[in-house]
C-alpha cells in the first residue's frame, strides 16, 4: 500500500459523482498483421470484417466490454490509396468504430527517422485524398520501443544499454517532429505513441514527463497479470497526464508470451477481467484515463474463457482490498454487495444519493481478511442511482449501482 496510492483513490472520489462504474469506459485494440488479418480484414476475406464487427461490439458475449477503437496496422494499403481501406473504414465508422494507424520500429528512434516521417506523411497524404470524413483515419499511433536498439540484435549505434540518454534525446525529438508535423497538418488528426510501463525507472520521472508533454496521447503496454502491478506502474504516467491535460490508455497482454506473468493468457478472460475490474476501480474515475487498450485482436479473439487448471469453484485472492459491483444490478428492493480486505481491520460501507448525501449505514463492523458479504434491502428509496462506498483504512473505492421499481 503505498501513499501515492492513497491520494489517487481519495482525489478519484471527487470524480466518481460525474462516472458511471456500472459501465466502464471506452476500450481499445491493437490489430497488428499477424498471418495476413489486416489485410484479409481491410479486403473482407472470408467474413472477417463482420467477424471483427460482431466481437467488438460484445467482446465474449459483453457488450460492456465492447472495443471503440482500433490501433491498425494498415500501412500497405496507405501506401497504396486503398479504396477496400476507405469502404473498411467508412463501414468501421458507422459501427461506431475510432481507426488509429499504428505503425513503427526502434531505428525510427535514431539513424531511420525519415522512415518514420515518411510514413506519417503518407497518412496525412491517405487522409487529404478524401473529402468524405468516415473515409479518414481518426489518429496515428507509433510503436517505437527504442530500448530493443541493442548490438546483439544487429542495429546500428547508438545503443541503448551503453548510450541510453542519447537515444531517448533522439527518441524523443523524433516525437517532438512528428507532433509537430501533425499539429501542422490543419487536420483533426492527433498522435500517440506506445510505451511500456517502466521508462520512469529507466530514463527517470523527468524525461518520462518530457515525452507525455509532447504526445497528445500514451498508450501504456502496462503489461502484468496483476491488478497491483497495473495500477502501480501506471501511477506516473497518471499524474504527468493530470499536470499536462493529456490522456492515456493502459494496455494488457493477452498474447502467450514468457515470462507468463506480464499477459493474462494462462489465466482467461474471466480472471482478466476481474484484475481490470480492480484497476477501473482506481483509474476508471479520472478524466486522463481513456480506458483499457488490449493486445492483441490475433491472441484476445482466441483466449480462454477460463483457465483449463483453475476450477469454477476456486477462489480468485486478490491482493489488496476490492469493491466488487453489485449483484444484481439494477435490483428491487434487493441487492449484495461483494468485497475483499487484504488485512483486518474496520470496514464502513455507506450509501449516498447523487447529490452525495449519505443514505444508509450498511456495515461499520472490524473485520477479517478476506472476502465478505453485505445486502442492501430498502422499500423506501425512490427508483434512480446510488453510491455504495467502501471506507477501509487509507482506502475509499466507491461504485454505482440503480436501483428501478
Amino acid at each position: 500500500m503505498t501513499f501515492r496510492y492513497y491520494t489517487a483513490t481519495f482525489f478519484f472520489f471527487i470524480l466518481l459523482f460525474t462516472c458511471d462504474l456500472s459501465a466502464q469506459k471506452s476500450r481499445s485494440m491493437w490489430i497488428w498483421n499477424n498471418s495476413n488479418q489486416v489485410f484479409d480484414i481491410i479486403f473482407n476475406e472470408n467474413n472477417s470484417r463482420q467477424e471483427l464487427f460482431k466481437f467488438c461490439k460484445q467482446p465474449y458475449g459483453n457488450p460492456s466490454h465492447k472495443i471503440e477503437t482500433l490501433f491498425f496496422s494498415c500501412r500497405p494499403s496507405v501506401y497504396a490509396n486503398s479504396s477496400n481501406l476507405r469502404n473498411f473504414l467508412s463501414i468501421a465508422a458507422d459501427s461506431g468504430l475510432i481507426v488509429e494507424f499504428l505503425d513503427g520500429d526502434p531505428t525510427w528512434a535514431t539513424y531511420n527517422q525519415d522512415i518514420g516521417y515518411e510514413r506519417l506523411n503518407k497518412v496525412l497524404e491517405f487522409n487529404a485524398n478524401s473529402t468524405n470524413e468516415n473515409e479518414k483515419l481518426k489518429g496515428i499511433q507509433f510503436d517505437v520501443e527504442p530500448y530493443l536498439l541493442k548490438e546483439e540484435r544487429g542495429y546500428q549505434p547508438p545503443y541503448w544499454d551503453t548510450d541510453k540518454m542519447e537515444v531517448w534525446d533522439l527518441f524523443v525529438e523524433f516525437l517532438d517532429s512528428c507532433q509537430t508535423i501533425v499539429n501542422n497538418s490543419n487536420t483533426d488528426m492527433y498522435f500517440g505513441v506506445a510505451i511500456p510501463r517502466w521508462y520512469d525507472n529507466q530514463v527517470g520521472l523527468d524525461e518520462l514527463k518530457r515525452l507525455q508533454a509532447i504526445v497528445d496521447y500514451v498508450a501504456i503496454m502496462d503489461y502484468n497479470e496483476k491488478s497491483s502491478v497495473i495500477i502501480n506502474d501506471a501511477a506516473n504516467e497518471i499524474i504527468n497526464a493530470e499536470e499536462l491535460g493529456k490522456n492515456l490508455w493502459i494496455g494488457v497482454e493477452t498474447k502467450e508470451v514468457s515470462p507468463e506473468t506480464v499477459s493474462f493468457f494462462e489465466e482467461g478472460v474471466v480472471y482478466m477481467e476481474t484484475q481490470l475490474d480492480s484497476v477501473y476501480s482506481v483509474y476508471g474515475p479520472n478524466p486522463v484515463f481513456n480506458g483499457f487498450a488490449i493486445h492483441s485482436y490475433a491472441y484476445y479473439k482466441d483466449m480462454l474463457y477460463e483457465p483449463v487448471s483453475v476450477k469454477k469453484n476456486d477462489e480468485l485472492i486478490p491482493e489488496y482490498i476490492l469493491l466488487e459491483q453489485n449483484y444484481p444490478n439494477p435490483f428491487n428492493p434487493s441487492t449484495n454487495i461483494r468485497f475483499f480486505l487484504d488485512e483486518p481491520g474496520r470496514a464502513v460501507i455507506k450509501v449516498y444519493n447523487m447529490l452525495g448525501e449519505e443514505k444508509a449505514e450498511l456495515m461499520n463492523d472490524y473485520l477479517s481478511a478476506g472476502w465478505h458479504y453485505t445486502e442492501f434491502t430498502n422499500n423506501s428509496f425512490p427508483s434512480g442511482i446510488y453510491i455504495y462506498e467502501l471506507t477501509f483504512g487509507n482506502y475509499m473505492l466507491t461504485r454505482k449501482m440503480l436501483l428501478v421499481k
